[in-house]
């Protein structure tokens, strides 16, 4: 494995240690942010949802639904095998 020295253009930058990363342009070069916007709107989503489900309380509701989905798939796997 080629190993990359530091480059005199920045803090931290690497030269490339492949001819083709070599030919590419110092921008593509630079480091990923931690995380992309998107990221930080799921994390900020996922900070909102309640807590975890309490499994003495599953309604007649959940069961249906569950019954329901397990039907489904088990009809679409028949299907697909026959």
């Amino acid at each position: 494995m080629l190993e990359s020295t530091p480059h005199p253009d920045g803090p931290g930058a690497q030269a490339p240690g492949h001819p083709f990363r070599a030919t590419l342009p110092r921008r593509v070069l630079l480091p990923m942010p931690v995380f992309e916007p998107e990221v930080q709107a799921a994390m900020a989503r996922a900070a909102l949802r309640s807590q975890p489900m309490n499994w003495k309380r599953i309604t007649v509701q959940d069961v249906k639904e569950f019954l329901m989905a397990y039907c489904a798939c088990f009809m679409a796997i028949m299907a697909f095998m026959s």
